[in-house]
């Protein structure tokens, strides 16, 4: 990380810093320092997750891939519940969904300019949560003669089948713990860990995302509890 960028990620802290002390002044909300939590464990604490930061190319890649594999792992969850057993979930035939990672790194990079205003920034992680999820699948239906992998008629406020309220919700809360707890986490954990080690596993990483990306353009994965 470059100077400046680390002169722009202190800025914001201490303007955040602040606005947190004017509205505990004007009693906006609850004068943390009255906390029996040590000043110092509160400090270190905030400038672990401090949000508005800027994320190199190697944070953004590892945000991606774990995303990915989060969002494969709570949809095969979701169908041994459903189902009692096993079942690959996702267009792809690796252990990842990419719409979870895109929607993530998305809201990361193109809402940056409302981090500091989560209620705004839930509301905008929404809509562009929904947006993805819905033309996605109008994509996939398109380009694979009308199938679908999943489909939300019946649900409350869906459209299309394609998205509803229900899911929408999901992504927006989980969006916000992405950018305000693990997206910072992951930051601060690459920033640790920076190598040429680390570098040849997101290069490889992307070769196997690429060329499973490829592959299943032509044999998508399909079969029963993964399309509908």
């Amino acid at each position: 990380m470059s100077s400046k960028e680390k002169q722009y990620e202190r800025y914001t802290y201490n303007k955040m810093e602040a606005e947190t002390m004017i509205t505990e002044v004007y009693l906006l909300c609850y004068p943390v320092r009255l906390s029996p939590i040590e000043e110092e464990y509160k400090k270190s604490n905030l400038r672990v997750l401090h949000p508005n930061r800027n994320y190199t190319v190697t944070s953004i890649l590892v945000c991606f891939f774990f995303m990915c594999f989060v969002g494969w792992i709570w949809e095969v969850s979701l169908s041994m519940i459903s189902y009692g057993c096993f079942v690959n979930r996702g267009v792809l035939h690796g252990p990842w969904i990419p719409i979870y990672g895109f929607g993530c790194v998305l809201i990361l990079l193109l809402l940056k300019r409302f981090r500091m205003r989560p209620k705004v920034e839930f509301s905008m992680a929404v809509l562009l949560c929904g947006c993805i999820e819905y033309f996605t699948g109008f994509f996939l239906e398109l380009t694979h003669n009308g199938q679908k992998w999943w489909d939300y008629t019946g649900y409350f406020l869906n459209l299309h089948g394609r998205i509803c309220a229900e899911g929408l919700l999901a992504f927006g809360v989980g969006g916000m713990a992405f950018v305000y707890v693990i997206a910072p986490l992951i930051d601060n954990w690459v920033k640790e860990h920076l190598n040429k080690r680390l570098s040849t596993v997101c290069l490889v990483l992307l070769l196997l995302f690429g060329a499973d990306v490829v592959y299943s353009h032509f044999e998508p994965n399909v079969g029963e509890g993964v399309t509908q």
